[in-house]
């Protein structure tokens, strides 16, 4: 091995090595019990920050409606990924499937998510003009920061890191 390959390769396994570690570390799979008390401890979290920090309960209210919204999206998009996934194993599975059947199951697929997109900017927007500039702000990091779904499954829920 030359000088040059053996940096090379020391210096790739040592970018892997947080990785291989922290594969080596985790203790199996989210409980989903414990996920679930930990998502709904953050949703109802976000809700007391809304009420807490924008100003006009109306307003506030109407926020909180939309974060209703929200989860109904998040759930149906969720739906959609797992209905593309199961068709594509089915196709996937059927060795006599034609490759339009697989172009066509991605056209559908690509077309739901385009809609959802435009609806999970609608409803941001909606959600922004219930909200002043420092208000959005605070809700904003909130959402960037604790609603995280990796984080969310994974962070002290009896399983992952």
């Amino acid at each position: 091995m030359t000088s040059r390959t053996g940096t090379t390769v020391a210096l790739t396994l040592a970018a892997l090595a947080p990785l291989i570690l922290g594969c080596a570390l985790r203790k199996g799979p989210p409980d989903p019990a414990k996920v679930q008390q930990k998502m709904t401890a953050t949703l109802n979290g976000e809700k007391a920050l809304i009420r807490s920090t924008v100003a006009e309960p109306e307003r506030a209210e109407r926020l909180v409606e939309l974060l209703g919204e929200r989860d109904r999206l998040v759930a149906e998009h969720s739906e959609m990924v797992r209905s593309y996934r199961e068709r594509m194993r089915t196709l996937n599975a059927d060795f006599g499937a034609e490759r339009e059947s697989f172009e066509a199951v991605v056209a559908d697929y690509n077309e739901q998510r385009s809609a959802s997109q435009r609806q999970f900017a609608q409803l941001i927007d909606s959600m922004k003009k219930q909200t002043t500039a420092e208000e959005w702000k605070a809700v904003a990091k909130y959402q960037l920061k604790k609603l995280n779904p990796r984080d969310m499954a994974y962070d002290s829920t009896g399983g992952g890191s």
